[in-house]
C-alpha cells in the first residue's frame, strides 16, 4: 500500500507538471493574459483532488 500511496504522488507531481508547461508555454506563445491561460488550463486539466491541492496559483506560475 506503501508503494502505491508514492506511485499516486508522482503521478500527481508529473500532472502537475505537465499544467505548468502548458501554461508557460502559452503565455510565451499566445497574447493571452495569463489568468485566462491558467483558467483555460485548469478546465482542460484532468486532474485528481490531491493534484489540484498541490496545483500552484497563477501567480506562482
Amino acid at each position: 500500500m506503501i508503494g502505491e500511496h508514492r506511485h499516486s504522488a508522482k503521478s500527481e507531481m508529473i500532472d502537475v507538471r505537465e499544467f505548468r508547461e502548458n501554461v508557460k508555454q502559452r503565455a510565451v506563445h499566445e497574447t493571452t493574459p495569463i489568468p485566462r491561460i491558467y483558467d483555460e488550463e485548469c478546465a482542460k486539466a484532468i486532474l485528481s483532488t490531491a493534484a489540484i491541492a498541490i496545483l500552484p496559483s497563477e501567480r506562482e506560475i
